[in-house]
């Protein structure tokens, strides 16, 4: 039989490697339980701009600490849920306009 082999390089039980950059989480002061590394908050940001991304965070705070469901989310890296066409930046945009 093969042994697996654990290395802190590779991660856990040899899956993804770790980097300073995927370990590094950010925290906004605006938005304490949205969790983001600082290269997916930068992408963000020149993606969808400034203002819709802070209101996008305000909002995505506000459901991580009010609603049941979002339980599942928290404490867990938040990047999948700014898809272009998710509910995230869709509510920013028509709070915006």
């Amino acid at each position: 039989m093969f042994k697996r082999i654990y290395s802190i390089k590779n991660g856990k039980k040899g899956g993804r490697p770790s980097s300073e950059n995927y370990v590094k989480v950010i925290s906004v002061p605006e938005a304490g339980a949205v969790i983001l590394t600082e290269g997916q908050y930068n992408t963000l940001i020149n993606k969808y701009g400034n203002a819709l991304i802070q209101k996008a965070l305000e909002i995505l705070d506000k459901w991580l600490n009010s609603s049941p469901i979002a339980i599942k989310y928290k404490g867990k890296n938040n990047y999948a849920l700014f898809r272009s066409d998710g509910w995230v930046i869709n509510y920013a945009k028509e709070q915006l306009d």
